[in-house]
């Protein structure tokens, strides 16, 4: 922990004193500059993996100096979005102005920080009767103008800051002014409620976040706590992102399972490739018999995603069943869908990683755990339900029982009636192996279209006019 005032040289910070707030302003940039000017010094007596500063928590906002509330243009917005991409996660409180605040002030309107709001546990473990606090800032930040309505949708999370134990310095009845020179008095008897104390607690967890996985940086740490997120509050701009709440964020946030997100990307090695502007998010799991499918939808906030892929435990890649329209752009989602035959799966629980893929970039994973039975044949997919495999396998089948019968009727008949004059005339319907049972490809399914294309060793990436169109040419 580095501990860096960046109120006055006396010790003020914002607005504690109306005489040093011209200070404040400067004393605030100075301070986050050093951070960011540090960010990687070895600090002295302390080992290599310790060196420099990878998190800022700032618990405190400053005025904006335009009416009303910044749009993250102000100086101090700046300079925390500058911090960000030097590679350092800054977590900061999103003000405590209540619902009906004018945008955010600056510090709290940052386009690439984490801006943290508060909740309020009404002092029970339960999460279930969490509410928003009543003076925690409600977003959206106002518009830049820069034509990303996306980073308008601020604050990101929200935490339990309403009547938490802190720490004093010094406790009276009246005003304090710390005097102390260390911490040693300090008194664990005071309660304070504002988004000053959800801040922390989203930067410890953060912190967690990187000693699960140091390779992540600042963006993909901001997206990891946000898809890991307990949702809450339906979408208050679901033109823009079906998710956000003006109250929440993208919710409130879930430790273990953003702990757990950044473990599975290290172990997976998968960290490099995550592009924090790649959703994919999970609609529905539901089982029927021993089908399980699993319904997702995936969009790019910046460009489209190319193709949507799920593998079974660390097994090989394969592509969902989707359908991608042709003038696909920014921000259009598409529903994905995993058929898995349950009975196909080892016994026990399997868990099912679902991505988005652009290029050589993915979108964080969708993690869903099924309870495969073991009752069924163990199959090289994993247990996919490939119903056209299975269908020409039947139609074999029924194809070699009526050969067979045909064989013995005739046999039969050679037997019983050896002067028989055989008047029947026989046809048969050959189709070269080069030929498809039809070209009229546009009547397919997506899915009848890809069986087609595997059959021939053709690849099943696309939409489907892509899959008819590589049909046609071979």
């Amino acid at each position: 922990l580095v501990d860096v005032r960046i109120g006055t040289d006396i010790g003020a910070g914002p607005f504690e004193n109306y005489f040093f707030e011209q200070d404040v302003y400067e004393s605030a940039l100075n301070g986050l500059q050093w951070i960011i000017d540090n960010k990687d010094t070895a600090w002295p007596g302390v080992d290599e993996s310790l060196h420099g500063i990878d998190i800022i928590s700032l618990s405190w906002g400053i005025t904006s100096h335009e009416s009303g509330g910044s749009d993250g243009e102000d100086m101090h917005s700046r300079i925390l979005d500058e911090a960000t991409e030097a590679g350092v996660t800054v977590s900061n409180a999103a003000g405590n102005d209540g619902e009906d605040n004018d945008g955010l002030s600056g510090m709290s309107a940052s386009s690439l920080s984490i801006t943290v709001g508060a909740t309020d546990d009404k002092n029970t473990v339960e999460r279930g009767d969490d509410t928003i606090a009543s003076y925690s800032s409600r977003g959206p930040r106002r518009d830049n103008g820069d034509n990303n309505p996306i980073n308008e949708l601020i604050p990101e999370i929200s935490a339990p800051g309403t009547n938490i134990i802190q720490a004093e310095g010094c406790v009276t009845s009246g005003g304090c002014t710390n005097y102390l020179s260390d911490a040693s008095e300090n008194t664990y008897t005071g309660r304070g409620s504002g988004t000053s104390y959800a801040t922390p607690s989203v930067t410890g967890i953060i912190a967690l976040v990187i000693e699960a996985n140091p390779d992540l940086d600042p963006l993909q740490i901001k997206e990891v706590l946000k898809q890991t997120a307990e949702r809450r509050g339906p979408a208050s701009a679901p033109d823009v992102d079906p998710y956000w709440n003006r109250d929440f964020g993208y919710g409130m946030v879930d430790a273990y399972e953003a702990v757990k997100m950044a473990q599975h990307l290290n172990q997976t090695e998968q960290s490099a490739s995550i592009d924090p502007y790649l959703q994919n998010h999970l609609l529905d799991y539901n089982v029927s018999g021993s089908t399980g499918a699993i319904v997702g939808h995936s969009w790019g906030q910046q460009g489209v995603v190319e193709r949507v892929e799920f593998r079974i435990g660390d097994g090989e890649w394969s592509e969902a069943t989707y359908e991608i329209a042709d003038n696909l752009s920014a921000g259009e989602s598409f529903n994905w869908t995993v058929v898995l035959d349950l009975d196909g799966l080892s016994k026990g629980n399997q868990t099912v990683e679902i991505r988005a893929v652009s290029g050589e970039m993915i979108s964080l994973p969708v993690l869903v755990t099924v309870e495969g039975t073991g009752l069924g044949m163990e199959s090289s997919s994993g247990g996919v339900v490939l119903y056209a495999i299975g269908l020409a396998v039947l139609v074999m089948l029924l194809a070699a029982v009526l050969g067979w019968r045909m064989h013995s009727v005739s046999s039969e008949l050679s037997r019983d009636s050896p002067n028989l004059n055989q008047s029947v005339m026989d046809a048969e319907l050959v189709v070269s192996d080069d030929e498809s049972p039809t070209d009229d490809f546009e009547s397919l399914t997506v899915a009848e279209l890809k069986d087609l294309l595997q059959q021939k060793g053709l690849s099943k990436s696309g939409n489907k006019q892509n899959l008819v169109d590589r049909l046609r040419d071979n």
